[in-house]
């Protein structure tokens, strides 16, 4: 049994911070949260003092992307192509794996991998839930879906790996054959790319036909999966808000009608903010053409606006940071709470953002992302009030203890103490 004693604490649900305050863990979940004048410390619990920190539910990115990062940065004519096709997949596994750590040593206890190769971050998932390694708790969509020529799937044919299968789906038995196969590969998501991207502009604003997406949409529910969209432009954003996916990827091209949908629907918007002002800003220190940082940068003016326009009305905005894509670096996910915050959110919606709405769009808030009685103990400490200056939680130094399922899995704290 640990007790975290003396902290301001966040608990994820928008109440007050409580002053003072005692969590007790047991057998990995949060036995009690309540101010240490009501508690009483069981005899032989592990007591940490936290006097001056803010404790808060561990962090969720729902958009990384571990098979990804800048040193594997390849760039032709149309783009970025992570990763390098020289590579061989356990060492991409291998470099997931160390991603996957050095974001939960900064606070993130859960990610959702929406596009890997080879299943990659299905294996990582497993192995990390299985003990063979630590790591935050993942969910994975496994490779996202395609159409041919679609966005992230047009690697020239003398670049093709052959030791992966790419998923591209046309037609509506192709759709079909897609999401069974990941499904067949125990996926806990459907990822599919609605539109092309934002580095690029000559690509279709809507890949699949309304028919694919009707298809992928109604054989992913059927089969309990939810369904990520990449969508970046309105037309592939709008049809695909209409025909029930679960999140919206990017959505730098939102308008009234899609927002009122989106509110209508429950669909979630994961507007990875950090990647196109990230690109914007340093794209060209890596590897991105000049034409496709001017393209960025007017899909990034874009989106802050459909950002906001979702924030005002009432859209359920989850964190995720595209990280493993360009500037969006593994480890630097709390950049996205900072962006969040400058465009409009209050730093306490910016850290609901990242615990309690992203735990519902992954559909795990009963077990993560506030800090309550019976819920698995996922939590970050740190030095500091994020509520005041959330760009501390950026920084490594102010990060003093992080916690998953009642393990601790960094401890900057001076000293430790039986109580």
């Amino acid at each position: 049994m640990i007790a975290l004693m003396n902290a301001t604490l966040i608990d994820g649900t928008s109440k007050k911070p409580l002053d003072r305050s005692v969590v007790l863990i047991e057998d990995r979940r949060i036995q009690t949260v309540a101010k240490k004048a009501d508690v009483s410390i069981p005899q032989g619990c592990e007591c940490i003092d936290i006097a001056g920190k803010t404790v808060m539910p561990g962090m969720i990115d729902t958009h990384v992307h571990l098979i990804g990062g800048t040193e594997e940065t390849l760039v032709w004519k149309w783009g970025i192509l992570p990763p390098l096709p020289e590579h061989p997949l356990p060492l991409i596994a291998l470099k997931a794996y160390a991603r996957a750590e050095q974001t939960l040593k900064m606070g993130f206890t859960t990610l959702r991998d929406v596009g890997d190769i080879g299943y990659v971050s299905v294996a990582l998932r497993d192995a990390i839930e299985g003990g063979i390694v630590e790591g935050p708790r993942i969910l994975s969509s496994g490779p996202y879906l395609n159409t041919s020529a679609g966005h992230g799937y047009a690697m020239p044919p003398w670049l093709v790996r052959t030791d992966l299968v790419y998923p591209a789906a046309d037609g509506v038995d192709g759709v079909l054959k897609a999401v069974r196969q990941n499904i067949k590969m125990n996926t806990d998501w459907i990822k599919f790319v609605a539109t092309g991207g934002a580095t690029i502009n000559t690509w279709d604003k809507q890949q699949f036909n309304d028919d694919e997406i009707r298809t992928l949409v109604q054989e992913a529910h059927a089969k309990g999966k939810p369904v990520a969209c990449h969508a970046v432009w309105a037309k592939g954003t709008r049809t695909s808000v209409q025909l029930g996916v679960d999140s919206i990827e990017h959505g730098c091209e939102l308008s009234e009608d899609i927002v009122e949908a989106m509110v209508k629907k429950g669909t979630f918007l994961v507007p990875t903010l950090y990647a196109p002002q990230s690109i914007a800003k340093r794209g060209e220190q890596f590897g991105f053409s000049a034409q496709a940082v001017e393209n960025i940068k007017e899909a990034a003016s874009k989106h802050g606006a459909s950002y906001r326009l979702a924030l005002e009305a009432g859209v359920k905005i989850a964190l995720g940071t595209d990280a493993g894509y360009g500037p969006a670096v593994h480890g630097t996910n709390a950049y996205e709470l900072e962006l969040m915050v400058e465009n409009g959110m209050t730093p306490m919606q910016a850290i609901m953002a990242a615990t309690k709405t992203a735990a519902q769009c992954l559909r795990l808030d009963d077990k993560i992302g506030t800090l309550e009685e019976g819920k698995f103990a996922d939590i970050l400490v740190v030095d500091g009030d994020p509520l005041t200056d959330i760009h501390l939680l950026q920084e490594p130094k102010n990060i003093c203890l992080v916690i998953r399922e009642g393990k601790i899995y960094v401890n900057n704290m001076p000293s430790r103490q039986e109580g």
